[in-house]
């Protein structure tokens, strides 16, 4: 018999008008409804996931779209998938968006190690200098995603991802709605932040039951903000796109962003196509890095110097890392587009096809100390600049069958990347009486690098359900392989001082993974139970990115990497149990993690040489672990859920680091915390909303001997609201407000921002915001 289980993602909101929705219902089950069948599936909207992942062959929870509104306006997605089992995400910001410190971590994995997808497009490694993708917030607008699943062991076969080594966060963007309407909501809050979004929806056009529709939505908004700590000031000139450093309420604020986004889809008889756009350009002001000692001794609120005096005054002493002046910088502009098919081609056959294209420019400035250095820099301080420009062209494909009892599928994912970053410093103006930037006067020409790297993908996978479909059994495999080329574009400024990388070769050092097998299956125990079991292997892309990647190290090193290194190689082994019964959710799952070939920068060649800086193989990392999740229905209104998982992610080897052994054999790798709780209640009566959690995370280390850790913590959140309903011409009218770290925790978020040392304190940490209150308006009309 059929198992009564069944995911989330079968229930479907019919919003279309009752007329065209009731005839597309009623339409006899025959041939001839194929066209009507395809307006039904236009006319809805569907929840993809379920919080347990019912269905799924691999451990994968879901955020939904009302998880997601209820956050802060704005926020990032990324700060919502942390109440999920065995995902610890970090950031210095309330709204879990400010580049530099994002960080998430997934057993064990470090963010390099784990994919991103948006609507199916790879979104990189999520990397501060992003090189092969763009963070989520740059994507889509936080108002109009669907859900996030996170899949922690494994993507599937035809995820579009090369460095998903410790699972992937998978995004969707919503879909237009089939009334017309315009939706405004505004932020106020702290930090003298302030967020306005306006969306207005097409509403459903065209002729349902002959099978061709179409509607749409565009949207705009605006955040600014100022730090929650320290202060900020631009001095690089500004490219202003649609409102920049004007602002729309007040001014900008020290971090700022503009972003349109646009969606389109229409039908064709039994065939959909839907079409995106994305327009983004932020800046953020930046928070400095501490170490574990100067934020013991002054605490969270110690940032970058508004005083110039001070600034100086640290650039020449002991510690010329401790802070920076108030003018660092991350600007990011980014264009990403796409054109989705989904084609019908019989009864039994569907083909997708999803092209795509990403272009990105963006800088950072730093005032940076010369650490003494008086090569190049005649003064203690100069200005320097990071110049980023990259184009992605890609596409992606499915072609899914059913044939004999068996759900065959294949596909094909292609990329071609060309990015290059670029490093220019100049002299200041007048060093001694302030900050202001001679840019005529340049000093020197770091580099100027491009990569150009093709990925390719090709995956087969069959489904077969057995045991009156009791048991979903899926196995297959993909094949990987990055076409990498480096070179430096030979570029000179004339009247700079030096230009030290324009002797550097090309190279090239390209990622075979080979074959990489998955086995996955599901069985329906009773219809309320359910048992999953996987197998994947995954392999990881080279880092490679111009500025601090493989072609960073000189040409010795180069060289011995590419003769000597594999890419990062991991098998994962998962088993679990999910339940739904009346008003319970749960599942738990325990995992192995077989983690090979780890990839750090270490000095490479044998103690008697002399050494070279590059990447090498040290051995390998062990992980284990289990992860559960409880989300109970109390009453009318009223939900509770909780997650909670422990891992312990240990070191297999000790390396050799040039002259040195390094004695890392049983040490748990950095930023992998051994206990992470979450817990939230959620109440929903009546006109009142509201919420309630708390989060746990446990000491994590940030030296490789484990040497130093940092403390564990706990964080509440709170939100309250009050839904108004119809208002005269307005269609709803709703308050929320909002206030995160509730009590007012100090604690250390983000760790890494600086690398991780061997075992010494430095420079890597970022402290977790204060807190904050905001207050959000939002209606339609």
């Amino acid at each position: 018999m059929t198992p009564l289980i069944r995911p989330r993602g079968v229930a479907l909101l019919i919003l279309a008008l009752p007329a065209a929705s009731a005839s597309a219902q009623q339409s006899p089950p025959t041939r001839d409804t194929t066209r009507a069948d395809s307006a039904r599936k236009l006319a809805t909207v569907e929840v993809r996931g379920s919080v347990s992942g019912l269905g799924k062959v691999r451990g994968a929870n879901t955020v939904n779209r009302a998880e997601l509104q209820s956050t802060v306006a704005g926020t990032s997605p990324l700060k919502a998938v942390e109440r999920l089992p065995g995902v610890n995400f970090q950031a210095a910001d309330p709204f879990g968006a400010y580049e530099w410190s994002t960080r998430v971590t997934i057993r064990g994995f470090q963010t390099p190690q784990i994919g991103q997808t948006f609507d199916g497009i790879t979104l990189g490694d999520m990397s501060y200098g992003n090189f092969n993708g763009l963070g989520i917030g740059r994507a889509v607008d936080p108002e109009n995603l669907e859900d996030v699943t996170v899949a922690q062991g494994s993507g599937a076969l035809g995820t579009a991802s090369s460095n998903n080594l410790g699972g992937v966060i998978q995004y969707a963007s919503a879909e237009p709605r089939n009334d017309r309407r315009f939706a405004l909501r505004q932020m106020l809050g702290a930090s003298s932040a302030r967020r306005t979004f306006g969306r207005w929806d097409s509403g459903l056009l065209g002729d349902l039951t002959s099978g061709r529709a179409i509607r749409s939505f565009v949207s705009y908004s605006r955040l600014d903000t100022d730090k929650w700590k320290g202060s900020y000031e631009r001095f690089s000139p500004e490219a202003r796109s649609i409102l920049g450093t004007k602002g729309l309420f007040g001014g900008a604020g020290e971090q700022w962003q503009d972003q349109v986004n646009a969606k389109v889809q229409a039908l064709f008889g039994a065939h959909k196509i839907t079409a995106y756009y994305d327009f983004t350009d932020r800046t953020e002001g930046d928070y400095t890095d501490l170490s574990l000692a100067r934020f013991n001794e002054s605490g969270r609120d110690w940032d970058q110097f508004a005083d110039w005096s001070t600034a100086k005054s640290f650039a020449t002493g002991q510690t010329p890392d401790e802070a920076y002046f108030h003018s660092a910088q991350g600007a990011r502009r980014d264009n990403l587009a796409y054109v989705s098919g989904e084609f019908h081609l019989g009864d039994r056959v569907t083909l997708a096809l999803t092209p795509y294209l990403h272009t990105n420019r963006g800088a950072g400035d730093w005032h940076a100390p010369n650490y003494g250095s008086t090569a190049f820099s005649p003064d203690p301080i100069y200005f320097r600049q990071t110049q980023y420009q990259g184009e992605r062209s890609g596409i992606t494909s499915r072609l899914a069958a059913t044939v004999a009892g068996n759900q065959i599928e294949g596909g094909v994912w292609y990329e071609d990347n060309e990015t290059t970053i670029r490093r220019v410093a100049w002299r200041l103006e007048d060093y001694a009486a302030g900050p202001d930037v001679d840019f005529s006067n340049v000093l020197r020409l770091f580099f100027d690098r491009t990569g150009n790297l093709t990925t390719t993908t090709v995956y087969l996978q069959n489904t077969n359900s057995l045991i009156d479909d009791r048991l979903k059994l899926t196995y297959g495999a993909k094949y990987l392989h990055i076409g990498a080329e480096f070179k430096n574009n030979g570029k000179t400024i004339a009247n700079a001082q030096s230009a030290p990388d324009v002797t550097r070769p090309k190279l090239s050092l390209p990622t075979d993974g080979g074959f990489l097998p998955q086995l996955g299956l599901v069985f329906s125990v009773t219809p309320m139970e359910q048992l999953f079991a996987n197998f994947s292997q995954n392999v990881n892309a080279y880092p490679y990115s111009p500025q601090s990647g493989v072609y960073n190290t000189n040409p010795q090193g180069f060289q011995l990497l590419k003769d000597r290194t594999d890419p990062e190689e991991a098998r994962t082994y998962e088993l679990g149990l999910r339940t739904r019964r009346s008003g319970v959710e749960a599942s738990l799952a325990g995992y192995y993690i077989d983690y090979r070939n780890r990839l750090i920068g270490v000095s490479v060649c044998p103690l008697t040489a002399t050494c070279v800086s590059s990447f090498a193989n040290v051995g390998g990392v062990t992980s284990r672990g289990v992860e559960g999740l409880l989300a109970l229905h109390i009453a009318d209104g009223i939900t509770w859920q909780s997650s909670g998982s422990y891992n312990r992610s240990t070191i297999d080897d000790d390396y050799e680091d040039g002259q040195n052994l390094i004695p890392s054999s049983g040490k748990d790798v950095v930023d992998a915390p051994r206990v992470m709780l979450n817990s939230s209640v959620r109440i929903a009566h009546g006109p009142l909303v509201g919420s309630f959690g708390a989060r746990h995370v446990a000491k994590r280390y940030f030296t490789i001997l484990n040497t130093l850790s940092v403390p564990s913590y706990t964080v509440f959140d709170a939100s309250a609201g009050f839904r108004l309903g119809r208002l005269s011409a307005l269609k709803d009218l709703t308050l929320q407000l909002n206030a995160a770290n509730l009590f007012d925790e100090s604690y250390i978020a983000s760790m890494g921002t600086g690398g991780f040392s061997v075992r010494d304190d430095l420079q890597t940490l970022q402290s977790g915001a204060r807190r904050l209150v905001f207050v959000t308006v939002g209606t339609s009309f």
